[in-house]
């Protein structure tokens, strides 16, 4: 039985050196004295223990590879999304557009008060997936965060972001879609030098 076992741990052994490019034995004699090491009762009970760690740190390394494969997955999961969340934001999207001009007459009818709900449903899903609205209105110009699609003369400094045609969302902590955005180039007046 104690044979079988140091069989199958040199064999282990063998092969995860092999696999690492060493010379698949476990142990290179030196010319140095062996590190002190309690006397063992024989070789055979010795070499089993030397196996059996070798054993108990291939086991170790098994679960950290295991454990930083999960950590991996999770992240894959939580942004696999966001491509087809990024193609709602565009029906999302219309959803304001066409919200923001009904005209008031109208406003109090069952049918725009059905477009309301949809409107609120569909954005309660995609925030329940991560997703969140990036404020830009008033902030200074990031090329990180916002794309600029025109420089106006205002009263705001210069690099100000006066008006936002495209909100910016992020999916948990990445920027899936930047804002389209008016900026600020200072006031008209301004003497330049």
């Amino acid at each position: 039985m104690m044979d079988d076992k140091i069989r199958r741990a040199e064999e282990l052994l063998e092969q995860r050196a092999r696999e690492r490019g060493g010379n698949g034995h476990a142990n290179v004699e030196t010319d140095a004295p062996p590190a002190e090491a309690p006397p063992a009762a024989n070789p055979a009970e010795q070499r089993a223990e030397e196996l059996t760690n070798d054993l108990k740190r291939m086991a170790a390394d098994f679960a950290n590879y295991r454990k930083r494969n999960e950590a991996e997955r999770t992240e894959f999961a939580k942004f696999a999304k966001s491509d087809l969340i990024s193609k709602i934001l565009d029906v999302l999207d219309g959803f304001d557009r066409a919200l923001a001009t009904i005209p008031e007459e109208l406003k109090g009818t069952p049918w725009v008060e059905g477009m309301w709900l949809l409107e609120r449903k569909l954005r309660g899903i995609l925030e329940a997936e991560g997703l969140k609205p990036v404020d830009s209105l008033g902030l200074a110009f990031d090329p990180y965060q916002h794309e600029a699609v025109a420089h106006v003369p205002s009263d705001q400094p210069e690099g100000t972001i006066i008006a936002e045609h495209q909100k910016a969302y992020r999916l948990h902590d990445k920027l899936i879609r930047p804002a389209l955005v008016t900026v600020s180039s200072g006031s008209e007046g301004k003497e330049k030098n």
